[in-house]
């Protein structure tokens, strides 16, 4: 049976609502009394303050999304609980810098200041790169590759969560993402229709659509619109909030907890709300390798150009892309690794969500080798075997297996004193925190996780991005 795709529609300029008074802008209060959270304040609190209480209209509440809905939003009184989706690695697999580029380029990539014309999350061409574009009358090869290109991105438990939500009559269906609404409102709702989703409201990161107030982060953004929702549907009970970023969950709770002190402390009859903060195992999916190296070209293409224009004195540097070794290794092929990572089962306890899997090389040295040194390795390509020996950790923070080459006479040279693979690690902690590990269990012939492979000379290779900090025009001295 098909899916019927609902129209989503842009929402036009804010000059077709009349906002009377801004007192129920960012607030949530009962008879004429209100909480008015302040962005500019240091403690972030909600403090009271004197209101005529919402407006019946919710055209205040449409200023905020991007979306036009299929039907009037439900009134307040009928509304008992809010559903809040984040966008970005909760509901949908976004793209984010893979490991084809070297740590420092993907701290460059990542900050939003550092190209001209924005990084990685201020691109739209990125997000743009994840929608399939069929063209007419071109053979776009198999199913196969199309899925390999263009994977599906959804991340279907969340997507099955938005999907019965919607058919509450007592529940405002949200999804709220602090992507920036004027570059990604186009994308976002081609994203959105062409899966079928019909939210109630799409809040992309804006100005305060009615005091034009910019928002200095995300989270700042998102607690202004909440109190805005909390101020308009005053018998709302419950929220649901579905983050993937742990520090974005804290501070959602702390917000619930503080709503609800000062609701406790003014004698209000709002009834007390429920904050469900849901935290999400971060979902996300690498764009194609040569797609990513596309679009990172054109953003230092994009910031050369926009250097071009500045004046001479405060002109950067042109931004440049290079090709570096970053180690000499013995490389794994990519089903030994599944095989080598499936047998030990790794379950971090304490930190489950800023552990990354490795197990892909045992480094020979940092960088490239010397050619009379590869030749004593057998030349580039060259295949030894090897086998488990012990396995060891340190801390919930690394974890690792020592192996030894196979046969008589095998002689291999490694960065550790014995040839080691390192299976997994927290995302800040860096391969010295081998040397920590001081128990390793042995791993004999028909232990369960012993394996003999075979591993090929080879250089890992990284891309490096060359793009020195813009100085700030105040920074410069006359």
């Amino acid at each position: 049976m098909g899916v019927r795709l609902p129209k989503f529609s842009r929402i036009g300029g804010l000059g077709q609502f009349r906002f009377p008074t801004v007192s129920t802008f960012c607030v949530h209060g009962h008879q004429g009394q209100g909480f008015l959270y302040h962005p500019k304040s240091n403690s972030g609190k909600i403090r009271a303050m004197s209101s005529p209480g919402p407006s019946e209209d919710d055209a205040a509440i449409l200023a905020w999304s991007i979306a036009a809905p299929q039907a009037p939003l439900p009134t307040p009184d009928l509304v008992k609980r809010i559903c809040i989706i984040d966008f970005d690695n909760t509901l949908y697999r976004s793209p984010v810098p893979s490991n084809i580029w070297d740590g420092p380029s993907i701290g460059i990539l990542r900050d939003k200041d550092r190209l001209l014309g924005g990084g990685w999350w201020q691109t739209p061409s990125i997000l743009d790169a994840t929608i399939y574009k069929p063209v007419e009358g071109l053979d776009v090869g198999s199913e196969v590759d199309r899925e390999r290109r263009y994977p599906n991105r959804w991340n279907g438990p969340i997507v099955d969560i938005a999907r019965r939500t919607k058919q509450s009559p007592h529940t405002l269906n949200v999804l709220l993402t602090g992507r920036n609404r004027k570059l990604f409102s186009k994308t976002m709702l081609r994203l959105l229709e062409s899966a079928g989703f019909n939210f109630d409201l799409v809040v992309l990161k804006q100005n305060h659509p009615q005091l034009g107030y910019e928002f200095a982060t995300t989270m700042e953004f998102k607690q202004c619109f909440i109190s805005t929702l909390l101020n308009h549907y005053r018998q709302t009970d419950r929220i649901s909030i579905y983050e993937d970023r742990p520090g974005h969950s804290r501070q959602f709770r702390d917000f619930g907890d503080e709503f609800n002190k000062t609701s406790i402390r003014n004698s209000f009859v709002q009834p007390r709300v429920r904050f469900d903060v849901i935290q999400v195992q971060p979902a996300h999916r690498d764009l194609d390798p040569l797609e990513e190296i596309k679009q990172v070209k054109f953003m230092l293409q994009r910031h050369n150009r926009m250097a071009q224009n500045m004046d001479a004195g405060m002109r950067p540097p042109p931004a440049k892309l290079f090709k570096r070794v970053c180690h000499t290794s013995y490389m794994l092929d990519p089903t030994t690794t599944h095989t080598l990572l499936s047998k030990f089962n790794l379950r971090p306890r304490r930190y489950p969500r800023e552990v990354d899997s490795f197990g892909r090389y045992i480094p020979i040295r940092m960088g490239r080798c010397e050619p009379a040194e590869i030749e004593r390795l057998g030349g580039m390509g060259a295949r030894i075997e090897f086998e488990t020996v012990s396995f060891g950790s340190y801390n919930d923070d690394i974890w690792a297996v020592r192996v030894k080459p196979v046969g008589v006479g095998v002689s291999v040279s490694t960065m550790n004193p014995t040839p080691t693979v390192v299976l997994a690690k927290r995302i800040d902690v860096a391969d010295i925190f081998l040397q920590r590990i001081s128990r390793w269990e042995d791993i004999r012939p028909g232990d369960a996780r012993y394996l003999r492979f075979s591993a090929t000379v080879g250089e890992q290779l990284r891309l490096q991005i060359l793009a020195p900090k813009i100085i700030p025009r105040s920074t410069v001295l006359d």
